[in-house]
């Protein structure tokens, strides 16, 4: 009967291992959040230095890139009183490319709030925007 309880925890100890699962990896949504807060806090360059190869767009694109980002975060001041918080909702990682969907809540500051999908790609070792 002991040998019996012995190899019953050691059976049992081996399915609770087999089944875990690795830690969802949240680094490319944590970089999504990270260039959402630099557009809220209005460094218009380094968000648009977080989409890939944002550093070495044509000077006028860049531009208009930037004139983009100031005019969404112009529109949601005026929709919303401006965004509040960005919060980490999920990441769905591709196992066969370096590539990832973040997930982030845009919390505004008129209490509503909204989920937003951004498509990201790792490039030597840093998550970009797609």
């Amino acid at each position: 009967m002991k040998k019996f309880c012995v190899v019953l925890a050691i059976a049992s100890m081996m399915i609770v291992a087999c089944g875990k699962k690795d830690a969802p990896d949240f680094a490319a949504a944590e970089a999504a959040r990270d260039y959402y807060q630099q557009l809220v806090q209005g460094n218009y360059e380094q968000y648009v230095s977080g989409m890939i190869n944002g550093d070495s767009l044509p000077a006028d694109y860049r531009e208009q890139l930037v004139a983009n980002a100031k005019m969404f975060i112009a529109h949601q001041n005026d929709l919303h009183k401006g965004i509040s918080t960005i919060t980490v909702q999920n990441c769905i990682n591709d196992n066969t490319t370096p590539a990832a969907q973040a997930f982030l809540l845009l919390t505004y500051a008129d209490s509503t709030s909204e989920e937003i999908v951004v498509p990201m790609v790792k490039q030597n070792d840093i998550w970009y925007m797609k």
